[in-house]
């Protein structure tokens, strides 16, 4: 019984619970203590290596050319990948997190949803950084904020969570003006993480999103919600504000709380169906869960995902 509660201890300490990391202050010194529970968890796999194999890469087949085999991921790997992008040396990524005032919401004790895509994005940012990638940074409310250019440096990191740290959550959201500069400013085809709740988005947001796919960007989207929000644990009468209005609602819980699931759910199917529509990859983020385990589970999915459709990620 003791090996074991210390075993449970251990996971969870190498994983970073949300509660835990409450007490870390800094974007930069909690994505820190993510990634290397997440990087002894990669390590565990039998699965996946220690590197993020994103779809830049495929396995050599006949017919093949030789000179576009990637002898670092050979001698990492012991497999032959060939690089599907020929003219790149190293992968491009661009981390787009939500800084609007609904991603400001955080359950009583816990991380908001934007600190919590903070860590994600700078956890995921650190990991390609580590293996030599480059990674941007452009942040969006209802205007498309800082944008942050690739950059492979580790020093990089330090820009990026400076930036998020930095963040005031505010106003609406223009998910489409986000991707559009993208769009606009990513020639080089890499790949696209986008952490938002997904509150009050469109049809011309997704629209865009079809744009970076089809220009031949991998594109990830993970929706963050709070577990309040996906749970809706609210017994009193209670007073709801509005993050991106002045609009208040004096409600009685047990009196919406079906037909706010009911929505809260539609609203997920929604974006998830919105997104594979578009080719992009789904994943949802709960706040109630470890970053490290979130972080692992979107490796692994991605890497399966990548399986299916025949390419190695």
């Amino acid at each position: 019984m003791v090996a074991t509660s210390q075993s449970g201890r251990s996971e969870r300490h190498r994983l970073i619970d949300p509660q835990a990391l409450m007490r870390l202050k800094g974007v930069s010194l909690r994505a820190r203590a993510v990634a290397d529970g997440v990087l002894q968890g990669l390590h565990k796999s039998p699965h996946q290596g220690a590197s993020i194999e994103f779809a830049e890469h495929k396995e050599y087949a006949p017919g093949d050319e030789i000179k576009h085999v990637d002898w670092k991921a050979f001698g990492r790997l012991d497999k032959y990948y060939v690089k599907k992008f020929e003219h790149e040396t190293n992968l491009q990524a661009f981390l787009v997190v939500d800084a609007s005032g609904s991603m400001g919401y955080g359950a009583e004790g816990m991380l908001t949803k934007f600190e919590y895509a903070s860590i994600f994005a700078t956890t995921v940012g650190y990991l390609l950084l580590k293996q030599q990638d480059a990674v941007g940074l452009l942040k969006f409310d209802e205007d498309v904020g800082e944008l942050i250019p690739p950059r492979s440096r580790m020093t990089h990191l330090a820009a990026i969570a400076e930036a998020l740290e930095k963040t005031k959550v505010k106003r609406g959201t223009d998910l489409e003006a986000a991707l559009k500069t993208l769009v606009d400013h990513q020639k080089k085809r890499g790949v696209i993480i986008i952490l938002s709740d997904f509150f009050g988005e469109d049809e011309r947001a997704f629209s865009m999103l079809r744009n970076l796919v089809g220009r031949g960007h991998d594109v990830s989207v993970v929706q963050v919600l709070d577990g309040d929000e996906l749970t809706f644990p609210f017994n009193e009468m209670t007073l709801f504000e509005g993050l991106e209005s002045d609009q208040k609602l004096l409600v009685e819980p047990q009196v919406v709380r079906r037909e706010y699931l009911e929505r809260m759910k539609q609203h997920q199917e929604k974006i998830k169906a919105q997104a594979l529509k578009s080719q992009a990859n789904y994943f949802l983020a709960d706040t109630r869960e470890p970053p490290g385990e979130v972080v692992l589970r979107f490796l692994r999915d991605r890497r399966q995902i990548g399986q299916r459709r025949g390419a190695e990620i």
